[in-house]
């Protein structure tokens, strides 16, 4: 269904690609849907134009495809609206820290959380991608810091249960 070639497809190096980067549940696809029919019925049945409006820019939000890769020069998110595209870059420069934690629904994928400013993204790779990203982050910027979430979340969780106590 993508009919443009992504971003990075020109960036020399390896590409490790994010896996179920915009997956919905099936009650929000059907919601959705379901949504956009209200909206276009009630654009159409009364003069409130704007619900049309709603209605087509929401249908646009449920058949977007987001693509994600981590490559030499940092975390790529591109964005396929259908009538336009974004293409957004967070460089490795520009990343404070780099959190990682198996994934809860998944022991095959690790979740890696980029945080740049204030801002943090999350998305989930394969263990051996985001032992390479690991490496990758620290090649391509020495000063970001790296975390291990599952580590910390076990010492909190401990913390938490001495002071019950």
């Amino acid at each position: 269904m993508r009919n443009q070639p992504l971003p990075w497809e020109s960036v020399p190096g390896p590409h490790y690609s994010a896996c179920d980067v915009l997956k919905r549940k099936g009650w929000v696809q059907t919601g959705g849907w379901l949504l956009v029919v209200v909206l276009l019925a009630a654009g159409v049945a009364t003069r409130r134009w704007i619900a049309l409006v709603f209605g087509v820019l929401y249908a646009l939000a449920l058949v977007m495809e987001k693509s994600v890769a981590v490559t030499q020069s940092g975390l790529e998110v591109f964005h396929n609206m259908h009538v336009t595209t974004n293409h957004e870059l967070w460089a490795w420069e520009d990343l404070y820290a780099l959190t990682h934690e198996p994934d809860p629904q998944n022991a095959a994928r690790t979740v890696l959380y980029f945080t740049k400013g204030d801002r943090t993204r999350h998305f989930s790779f394969t263990r051996e991608d985001a032992e390479n990203i690991l490496r990758l982050a620290k090649q391509r910027c020495p000063g970001v810091k790296l975390y291990d979430g599952g580590a910390m979340r076990a010492k909190a969780s401990q913390s938490k249960a001495k002071t019950k106590k």
